[in-house]
């Protein structure tokens, strides 16, 4: 499988979807706390605000999404999205101190999907699927699983093709994508529908995370080129950068 990504949700607030549904906004420092905590070592720099449909961005080299709420805090990141989310350490569920940890995960090649929730640190539901094997399907399913299960969310074929004897009843993606719209409110992978949140209305602290001990990169731009005073009226011709 390629390089999934995850987000993991920590929520305490009695009513995250109205938590997300008003706009607010992310503490920028304590997503900075919590990036330097994940991070031991390493200093977060800001490069900007992004959309909760870009949790994917987390999935490049020393880059981490955070976002801080009331009573909510969402971290994205690639070292979460587990093939069996059952196996998620204690250093990730238990990272934000809350009462529910909600995990929703996504694979786009190979159309992986993946949600799993923690209890006050205790697995009560973790489902891990592609379109024709299941991963891991621990706990008893909830009561919103029901329509997936019964086919009411089939996948698509084209014309030319022809479903597999072994695919699910669903597409695994909208099957998580489901996950997070019941808990939060807020689809991350499919987009918003009736009644859900704009998932581009929720912002999270994009950062880049750089060693503060290392040597900065070298100037990447390329030399600027100026006339020397006895030389303005030869014709100039091709050049090469200098290496």
């Amino acid at each position: 499988m390629g390089v999934g990504t995850a987000a993991l949700w920590f929520v305490d607030a009695p009513d995250p979807v109205a938590v997300l549904r008003s706009g607010v906004q992310s503490d920028v420092d304590a997503a900075s706390a919590l990036a330097r905590k994940l991070h031991p070592g390493l200093e977060p720099t800001l490069v900007g605000m992004a959309p909760l449909t870009a949790f994917a961005v987390a999935a490049e080299p020393d880059r981490v999404l955070i976002g801080c709420y009331p009573g909510i805090t969402v971290v994205c990141a690639s070292e979460p999205a587990a093939v069996r989310p059952s196996t998620l350490g204690e250093n990730w569920t238990t990272l934000v101190a809350a009462k529910h940890t909600l995990l929703v995960a996504s694979e786009r090649e190979h159309a992986w999907g993946a949600f799993a929730e923690w209890d006050s640190g205790n697995l009560k539901r973790s489902f891990s699927a592609g379109p024709t094997y299941i991963h891991e399907d621990e706990g008893l399913p909830f009561p919103w699983e029901r329509p997936f299960w019964s086919g009411e969310h089939p996948l698509q074929f084209d014309g030319e093709n022809y479903p597999d004897p072994q695919a699910l009843p669903f597409h695994p993606q909208e099957f998580a994508d489901a996950a997070s719209a019941h808990w939060l409110g807020v689809r991350m992978i499919g987009g918003a529908r009736d009644g859900d949140t704009d998932p581009a209305s929720v912002l999270l602290c994009d950062f880049s995370m750089r060693d503060p001990n290392a040597a900065p990169p070298p100037d990447s731009r390329p030399p600027v080129e100026t006339d020397r005073p006895d030389e303005s009226k030869k014709k100039r011709g091709l050049f090469r950068r200098r290496q």
